[in-house]
């Protein structure tokens, strides 16, 4: 199997691969990753003794001029980069002798349905989050019909296709391992990188400091808890922003509101650290797919407090397996906050129930079972044509 991945940094999408590929090898699927190769992912993929093989991709993509309009010259310089990065993986598929083409990324959709009609090899696209009703997302559409099989990590995911490719997709959800994320003791020292005052409590956020997560919306919140929770601190983890000026904004907000009792730690390897010295998690998303974070904080034991974005409502439902806030919502993101803070009765039964609802419905085995059906099945259609 060719994975293309084109993918700028190592986030939720990313880190499936590399999590998901040990577990596919062990159910006979041998795979090679396409990337450029000074991407995150692949210095990951290569770290692990897996074969990659290098893909020339323009690191830049965008229809849109800086006013955010589609732009017909930027639409036609991509339709060009298209074929041409869609050749390229043709050629990979052809050198490497790939039964199966796997599209990880969503700027790699279009280019592996025309690579897999050059190479004459089956195509899947992996679809990570909700589908914008733009011209992007209508060419998404597209690429889903042409596709031999479109894998959505949620129910939300697939239906925010347009209605016949929606038709055309398989939810298979975001899995973990429970095993590898569980409830465990709390390290003072990250606790003390989190806070300065380590008897305080601590809500930390899981995010890139991209707009469309929130982060600004999880500062306000914890700003404006009651005073009996004044004291309450932020913990920001997560990658740069791929806008820098937001991340200054960002930077300015928290200082502003919350003064010393915001903390960003910057991107972080020790996310199981993280999750089991904190008092609960927060997630303002406005666009998603199924995040990672909140599979990995349930299965931690953690408390989720979220905005019911995409996939969020098919794995908490609210005041069992987290709480969910009026979208949008900032007050009721805070209030929400403030019942699992204040009540250790409702944060010992969600916790419970959300690691619970892991175990039930959410282990990593059980998407690697599910995908592993899928991918067999598109590759015995294929081959009986």
């Amino acid at each position: 199997m060719l994975i293309i991945e084109q993918g700028a940094g190592l986030w939720g999408a990313q880190r499936y691969l590399l999590r998901l590929a040990p577990l596919l090898e062990a159910r006979g699927f041998q795979q090679i990753l396409a990337a450029p190769h000074a991407c995150a992912t692949a210095h990951a993929w290569r770290a692990t003794g897996r074969p990659q093989v290098d893909l020339e991709i323009p690191s830049e993509r965008t229809v849109r001029d800086e006013d955010g309009a589609i732009s017909v010259t930027l639409s036609l310089r991509e339709a060009a980069r298209t074929l041409g990065v869609a050749r390229r993986i043709a050629s990979l598929v052809r050198r490497t002798g790939a039964d199966i083409i796997h599209a990880n990324s969503h700027w790699s959709h279009g280019e592996a349905v025309i690579a897999s009609r050059l190479a004459r090899r089956p195509v899947v696209l992996h679809l990570h989050e909700e589908n914008e009703q733009d011209m992007v997302g209508r060419l998404r559409g597209l690429a889903v019909l042409g596709a031999d099989a479109s894998l959505a990590v949620s129910e939300a995911v697939a239906r925010s296709l347009p209605s016949r490719a929606s038709r055309r997709a398989v939810v298979i959800r975001n899995g973990i391992d429970p095993a590898a994320m569980s409830p465990g003791v709390r390290d003072p020292a990250v606790r003390s990188e989190m806070t300065a005052n380590v008897d305080s409590p601590v809500v930390l956020a899981l995010s890139r400091l991209d707009p469309r997560k929130g982060v600004d919306h999880v500062i306000r919140a914890v700003a404006g808890l009651p005073l009996d929770l004044a004291g309450t601190c932020l913990a920001i983890a997560g990658a740069p922003s791929l806008d820098p000026e937001n991340g200054a904004r960002l930077q300015n907000l928290g200082s502003k509101l919350l003064r010393d009792r915001v903390r960003f730690l910057g991107r972080r390897s020790d996310v199981l650290e993280l999750l089991r010295a904190a008092d609960a998690l927060v997630l303002a998303s406005t666009l998603e797919g199924l995040p990672l974070s909140v599979l990995e904080a349930q299965a931690c034991g953690l408390p989720v407090v979220a905005y019911p974005t995409a996939g969020i409502p098919e794995v908490v439902t609210h005041e069992q397996t987290g709480l969910l806030a009026a979208p949008g919502n900032v007050e009721d993101l805070s209030r929400q906050l403030a019942r699992v803070l204040r009540d250790a009765s409702l944060r010992n039964h969600l916790s419970v129930q959300g690691r619970e609802r892991v175990l039930r419905e959410s282990t990593l085995s059980r998407q690697a079972d599910l995908q592993a059906k899928l991918l067999r099945s598109v590759v015995g259609r294929h081959g009986s044509r």
